[in-house]
């Protein structure tokens, strides 16, 4: 048996060191304290010694747990692989695991909605992309699959035209076509299905006025046509015009560009 012969305060808030026998055995939670009842003179013996240890060693894995989970919800897995980094032993995980989830404060399913919602709000993407950042997060199949239900294709539709109109603006020196392509890719980027991003395409105005088209593919005939400085006038115009054809221009549009520049000769 060991005797307690003192118990004082550290430096750190909540902290105290034990003394066992006159000597420093080790340092203690103020919640191990009291969960144990120790005061000085009370005798321990070996395996209560162990069992203080032991829950110690818990309640210092969960104070960084609850601190890591104070400003946003985790997963079992994130505030797992926290706890490993900071050398908590696995055994130790287990049972601040354990305990979190029976004080309901570690939820994967309530951690899924809730990002299922969040990223309808902000930072938007589609459900695929939801999806796939969840289950690097730890969440089960099934538990994304609940979650997801959150997110309707109504919902999928509304978030996704939202961004088609944001990302179509910043293509808008392109051709129509090539913005409905470019659009289409970084909706698909973004998680959404081909059916959500061709519907979300066709419910916003994303052609291009005639005035614009024109406008677009001479700045692109005349861009083609500077990097052509050899060979004759006939291939550098086919050229600048199969330049013009990648760009996803219509025909007639091409045709007009083509005229609008002088090649040196006659085509």
């Amino acid at each position: 048996m060991a005797k307690i012969t003192k118990i004082s305060t550290q430096k750190r808030a909540g902290r105290y060191n034990l003394e066992l026998d006159g000597r420093f055995a080790f340092g203690i939670s103020e919640n191990v304290l009291a969960k144990f009842g120790l005061m000085k003179g009370r005798e321990l013996s070996k395996e209560e010694v162990e069992r203080i240890k032991e829950a110690n060693l818990v309640d210092q894995g969960l104070q960084i747990a609850l601190n890591y989970l104070g400003p946003a919800l985790h997963t079992a897995k994130q505030v797992r692989d926290r706890l490993k980094s900071k050398d908590i032993k696995e055994e130790v995980i287990d049972q601040v695991i354990e305990y979190l989830q029976s004080q309901l404060l570690l939820n994967d399913a309530t951690y899924a909605k809730a990002y299922v919602n969040t990223k309808q709000l902000f930072s938007p993407k589609g459900p695929r992309a939801i999806a796939m950042d969840l289950k690097k997060a730890g969440v089960k199949d099934d538990l994304i699959e609940d979650a997801l239900l959150e997110y309707p294709e109504e919902a999928q539709l509304e978030v996704a035209t939202k961004m088609a109109e944001k990302i179509a603006r910043t293509h808008k020196r392109d051709s129509t076509r090539i913005r409905q392509q470019k659009t289409a890719q970084a909706l698909a980027q973004k998680g959404f299905s081909f059916d959500i991003a061709t519907a979300a395409i066709n419910q916003i105005d994303i052609a291009s006025d005639e005035e614009d088209e024109k406008a677009n593919a001479l700045k692109e005939a005349e861009k083609a046509a500077r990097r052509q400085r050899t060979g004759t006038a006939k291939d550098r115009y086919y050229k600048v015009k199969s330049k013009l054809y990648t760009k996803g221009f219509p025909s007639d549009v091409i045709d007009w560009a083509l005229a609008e520049l002088d090649f040196g000769e006659e085509i």
